[in-house]
């Protein structure tokens, strides 16, 4: 007798189904699982080969304006993927597809185990950490710090760099500069280096700082100053600075009391030191001087950054032209004045000098008699070179050679005649006696 199952047979033809279908798809995967095994070589479920990565930290220092080159190299990378990210956690790149929108910025692979960027014209806002990072398990992560350097630079500002200032004023200059690493701003004067002594009493030291002051200030102290910012980074910033100092003019005179004769002529000078320069003129008892070239001639000379000399050249000095001349020097902030004398020079001259004669001495022991030659226009004739005429012929005289002294001759000098040495001993040996 055949029983039936009080359940509907269309549930059980689903589940008889659903039985057959789970088995065949498990023979289905042990089939194609072996299938791989024998064509591959592998197995499909066994881990992929790790990439070599160095996770190691780099300093790499760059110069503004240069080009930055950031390494990271990778071996085995497989099917990983490799990113750039910039210090902003910006993404830069991924594998060598750029993502980030600066030109300046690409990717570069000079080898197939190099994945570098270069960061060309490089600022000091690009500094800071960039990672290069490849999505393994964990994550692996090389970490570069970017230094940029950035050469120095003075901030230019509203303060002047010409300066007029008057004697006993402060001056106050100002060098801001910038650059990475700090600037160090040293101190120039014409070219040569401001020493600083106030705080190093074993020595001097240079004057270093972004502002330079100069209190009760002198006429030596303008001229150019000049402040030099470095940091080790070329070129060398600066900036330049002119200061004038003025002040009032300061007459001074060479001399103060001058003489010279009637028709001769004469030189008075006057140096004036002032800042601007001033106006210089000479009076004489207090009228100014009608200049010609005739009788006043004035030159004026450099004589320095803020010195002239003026020169009063008088010529055919006559006797109206005696008394006083002052020389008087003007600008904005002062004037003054000083007065020499010019009197008249009289010139002497003195009495004529005597002529002295010697006569020969002779061996009688008698005196010689005094022998007076005549003079000639030439001076004195001795008796070696005059004679009378007696009998139309000229006679030698009685007594040997002489030695006469002649000291009015024409040409004012000494000539002597004929020499005897033999007389000369003689000669010295009864002055010697009468000593």
């Amino acid at each position: 007798m055949l029983k039936f199952s009080s359940r509907p047979c269309g549930n059980d033809l689903r589940i008889s189904l659903n039985r057959l279908y789970q088995g065949y798809r498990r023979n289905c995967d042990a089939h194609f699982r072996a299938t791989v095994s024998i064509v591959g070589g592998e197995s499909m479920d066994r881990a992929p080969i790790q990439p070599i990565f160095d996770t190691s930290t780099e300093n790499v220092t760059a110069i503004a304006g240069e080009t930055a080159e950031l390494r990271c190299t990778v071996e085995n990378k497989g099917s990983y993927n490799l990113i750039w990210l910039n210090p902003r956690k910006t993404l830069i790149s991924k594998d060598d597809s750029r993502f980030i929108d600066d030109s300046r910025i690409s990717v570069e692979r000079p080898n197939i185990r190099y994945w570098n960027i270069m960061v060309r014209e490089v600022r000091y806002n690009d500094s800071g950490e960039y990672m290069c990072q490849i999505n393994t398990k964990p994550v692996l992560i090389k970490r570069i710090i970017l230094n940029i350097k950035v050469a120095p630079e003075i901030i230019e500002d509203w303060k002047p760099t010409k300066f007029e200032v008057q004697e006993g004023k402060m001056v106050e200059l100002v060098c801001n500069a910038t650059g990475v690493p700090m600037p160090v701003v040293t101190w120039y004067r014409e070219a040569n280096l401001i020493r600083d002594y106030s705080e190093q009493p074993e020595g001097e030291r240079t004057l270093q700082g972004e502002t330079l002051r100069l209190h009760n200030i002198t006429r030596f102290c303008d001229g150019t100053y000049e402040c030099n910012a470095e940091n080790g980074v070329p070129p060398i910033a600066t900036k330049i600075f002119k200061i004038t100092v003025q002040f009032p003019p300061e007459v001074r005179l060479t001399v103060r009391r001058l003489g010279q004769a009637i028709g001769r002529e004469t030189l008075l000078e006057c140096k004036v030191a002032a800042s601007p320069h001033a106006t210089i003129q000479w009076t004489h008892n207090g009228t100014t001087l009608p200049l010609h070239l005739f009788k006043y001639v004035t030159n004026l000379y450099n004589d320095g950054v803020h010195e002239k000399t003026l020169t009063l050249n008088i010529i055919d000095i006559q006797q109206e032209d005696f008394g006083q001349y002052t020389c008087h020097a003007s600008n904005g902030l002062g004037q003054d004045s000083e007065t020499m004398l010019l009197y008249e020079y009289n010139i002497v001259t003195g009495p004529r000098r005597p002529q002295v004669t010697t006569t020969p001495w002779r061996p009688s022991g008698r005196p010689p008699p005094r022998i007076r030659p005549p003079s000639t226009n030439q001076g004195i004739i001795t008796p070696s070179y005059y004679e009378k005429k007696q009998g139309g012929r000229n006679q030698q005289p009685s007594y040997g050679g002489s030695v006469y002294y002649n000291y009015n001759t024409a040409n004012g000098t000494v000539k002597l005649t004929t020499v005897s040495i033999l007389n000369i001993a003689v000669l010295l040996y009864h002055v010697m006696r009468a000593l």
